[in-house]
């Protein structure tokens, strides 16, 4: 009986449940959990800020947009997922739903993995280009080894996991995931930057720590939810058919370009301003 209800439940906001009311089931967590996030991304600026060093603040201006590249990673595919996945269960069409869920995840790691690997090669070019000079490319690279070379496989794999667990209704679990990685994050940054003085370095570090914890929920959801929803990553559900990998870039592409366009805005201007 509750497998039932369940089920209803669920085909209920695809199939029969008024647009508006379904529109602020989605909407309202949603947007909570935006407002986290950013206060999570003020945090380091914040407690750096407190350090009383120039360099290392105007390191975090550097790193910020081009940390910022894997939230458009995420959008690509998870924004895109959403949809693609939103459509299908309207439809009832659950094979489609989870070949995009699976794409989604493998694809977003697949293209994290390889910026990560790029940015490690080309550190310094790209850092010059982006403004670094011989007072800030040391900050600016540390923290960026952290949250992007080696946290941004978790960070993009949690957004993308948030996208899903949305894509299904499951709008209060995608917000207390985003969230507990933005409380986090406000928790460790003064033991790391100001307690254990690391400076950007533990900036960096609590943040790459508190997508790993935000990734870690999101993994227990989608165990919790297994069988109950169409949601899934395993590989044997990937595929590259255009259905669904266009399907899901189509839509994903132009969240990502704005994202996009607003970090090469930010990087811009810093650069000039530098």
């Amino acid at each position: 009986m509750t497998t039932e209800r369940t089920e209803k439940n669920k085909s209920e906001l695809f199939t029969t449940m008024p647009v508006g009311k379904a529109v602020a089931k989605l909407a309202v967590p949603t947007v909570i959990s935006q407002i986290i996030v950013i206060l999570y991304s003020m945090a380091d600026t914040f407690f750096i800020g407190q350090t009383g060093d120039p360099n290392q603040l105007a390191a975090l201006s550097i790193a910020f947009p081009i940390f910022t590249v894997l939230t458009a990673v995420a959008n690509l595919f998870g924004i895109g997922a959403n949809s693609l996945i939103a459509r299908s269960m309207g439809k009832n069409d659950e094979a489609t739903a989870k070949k995009a869920s699976s794409f989604c995840f493998w694809a977003s790691l697949a293209t994290t993995a390889f910026l990560c690997v790029v940015l490690a090669a080309l550190m310094k070019p790209i850092l010059t280009i982006a403004g670094a000079d011989e007072y800030t490319f040391s900050h600016t690279a540390k923290y960026l080894l952290y949250v992007f070379v080696i946290g941004g496989i978790p960070t993009v794999a949690g957004l993308s996991l948030g996208h899903l667990v949305r894509a299904v209704g499951k709008t209060k679990e995608a917000g207390i995931g985003l969230a507990i990685g933005g409380i986090l994050n406000i928790i460790l940054d003064p033991i790391f930057i100001s307690v254990f003085g690391m400076g950007v370095s533990g900036a960096a570090i609590a943040t790459a720590i508190s997508n790993v914890i935000s990734l870690i929920y999101f993994i227990l959801v989608l165990i919790r939810i297994n069988g109950k929803t169409c949601l899934t990553i395993s590989p044997k559900y990937f595929t590259m058919k255009k259905d669904v990998s266009l399907g899901i870039l189509s839509v994903g592409f132009p969240a990502a370009l704005s994202v996009l366009l607003v970090c090469f805005s930010i990087s811009l201007l810093t650069a000039l301003i530098v």
